[in-house]
Protein backbone atom coordinates (compact mmCIF):
# COMPACT_ATOMS: atom_id res chain seq x y z
CA UNK A 1 0.00 0.00 0.00
CA UNK A 2 1.12 3.61 -0.52
CA UNK A 3 1.21 6.42 1.29
CA UNK A 4 -0.82 9.48 0.76
CA UNK A 5 0.37 11.80 -1.73
CA UNK A 6 0.88 15.64 -0.99
CA UNK A 7 -2.54 16.56 -2.14
CA UNK A 8 -4.40 14.10 -0.44
CA UNK A 9 -2.31 15.77 2.99
CA UNK A 10 -2.97 19.32 2.00
CA UNK A 11 -6.43 18.48 1.90
CA UNK A 12 -6.08 16.53 5.23
CA UNK A 13 -4.65 19.61 7.04
CA UNK A 14 -7.67 21.84 5.46
CA UNK A 15 -9.81 19.70 6.93
CA UNK A 16 -8.70 19.16 10.30
CA UNK A 17 -7.98 23.01 10.61
CA UNK A 18 -11.50 23.13 9.73
CA UNK A 19 -12.43 20.90 12.47
CA UNK A 20 -10.30 23.11 15.39
CA UNK A 21 -7.44 21.25 14.85
CA UNK A 22 -3.98 23.11 15.73
CA UNK A 23 -0.62 22.85 13.79
CA UNK A 24 0.56 20.40 16.47
CA UNK A 25 -2.69 18.20 17.03
CA UNK A 26 -2.36 18.18 12.57
CA UNK A 27 1.09 17.32 13.39
CA UNK A 28 0.42 14.35 15.81
CA UNK A 29 -2.68 13.03 13.54
CA UNK A 30 -0.36 12.95 10.40
CA UNK A 31 2.61 11.31 12.36
CA UNK A 32 -0.45 9.02 14.21
CA UNK A 33 -1.45 7.69 10.47
CA UNK A 34 1.78 7.36 9.23
CA UNK A 35 2.53 4.95 12.23
CA UNK A 36 5.45 7.18 13.83
CA UNK A 37 3.79 7.51 16.61
CA UNK A 38 1.77 5.56 18.99
CA UNK A 39 -1.58 7.10 18.95
CA UNK A 40 -2.49 7.01 22.64
CA UNK A 41 -0.59 9.73 23.65
CA UNK A 42 -1.11 10.93 26.63
CA UNK A 43 2.10 13.35 27.08
CA UNK A 44 -0.21 16.37 26.53
CA UNK A 45 -2.57 16.76 29.87
CA UNK A 46 -4.73 20.08 28.66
Amino acid sequence: MEGMTGKEILNLIDWLKKQGFDNDKIVECIEAVEGKKPENNTEDED
